[in-house]
């Protein structure tokens, strides 16, 4: 009988789940809010963040990279 393929994708620490410093990044239930909360952020720091839904938790985070 051939293997079976697992249903989720293990987390490595350079996949867009997790921060530089090995944190996992914050988890915004909406793209909504995390528009929001890059908005608020890239104003802050004068970087531009884009948003992005997590293909590990499901939930969107927001990075630097487009």
């Amino acid at each position: 009988m051939p293997k079976r393929r697992p249903q989720h994708r293990e987390l490595s620490l350079d996949s867009s789940h997790w921060r530089r410093d090995g944190q996992p990044k914050v988890r915004y239930d909406t793209r909504a809010d995390a528009i929001w909360a890059a908005d608020e952020r890239s104003a802050a720091s004068g970087s531009r963040l884009n948003v992005y839904e997590c293909p590990y938790c499901r939930g969107w985070h927001m990075g630097s990279r487009d």
